[in-house]
């Protein structure tokens, strides 16, 4: 057992709020309510990742997978062979490509909190910022929800080639939560500590929920 639940539920949450994010982005107007809950959604899940980061099982804490960035470059040869041995949890490689898939997350959310169209919709935040500035950050809204969608497509490429190159089937750890692989136990253990993780749960809502009820009223200009 390497990925406790909630990691697994962190997981599959954002890729589905990701996913709403982008659909009710292209929807159209009648759609972009919903978009912002998505946006909401995503923050509250990474502020979850975050805290879940110190207080979750062994590998799921990034103590247990951030390397060096010149540790991580070293191990680029081994990500590329088949015979490589396989990782408990992720390699420093892959540490670094969480890191960045949720630093780029929370950099499309951030952004997105200050945007205006000047017509049909606008951020909560965005009575905070000039409109230079608003501009500036929706255009970092657009192209980096591009950076995100190549990120996500090497990630995705990574996922075929541990399936059919390394014979290793990451979907399905994601699933289940279990490796089968053959290494040295640590001793470590991957069982839910679900105190914790109600209170992540709760701190993660509250967070978001303060951080939009206290903002300046969105103004809807149609």
């Amino acid at each position: 057992m390497v990925w406790d639940v909630p990691t697994r539920l962190f997981h599959w949450l954002i890729v589905l709020s990701f996913c709403g994010s982008w659909f009710t982005a292209e929807a159209g107007l009648d759609w972009f309510d919903y978009h912002f809950y998505f946006g909401y959604t995503t923050l509250a899940l990474l502020v979850f990742r975050l805290l879940w980061g110190f207080w979750g099982s062994e590998y799921a804490r990034f103590r247990q997978f951030m390397v060096s960035p010149w540790n991580a470059l070293r191990q680029i040869p081994t990500l590329l062979s088949r015979n490589a041995p396989h990782n408990l949890g992720h390699s420093g490689t892959g540490g670094w490509a969480v890191l960045i898939l949720l630093s780029l997350l929370g950099i499309q959310v951030g952004s997105g909190l200050f945007v205006s169209d000047d017509i049909f919709y606008t951020g909560p935040y965005n009575p905070l910022v000039s409109s230079d500035t608003a501009g500036t950050l929706a255009y970092i809204h657009r192209t980096n929800f591009t950076v995100l969608q190549v990120f996500i497509s090497l990630h995705l490429l990574v996922i075929g080639w541990y399936q059919f190159g390394k014979g290793e089937n990451l979907t399905r750890v994601m699933l289940t939560g279990h490796k089968s692989v053959v290494a040295p136990s640590t001793g470590s253990s991957a069982e839910t500590r679900w105190g914790l993780f109600i209170a992540a749960t709760l701190v993660s809502i509250v967070a978001v929920t303060l951080l939009v009820q206290l903002a300046p009223e969105p103004v809807y200009l149609y």
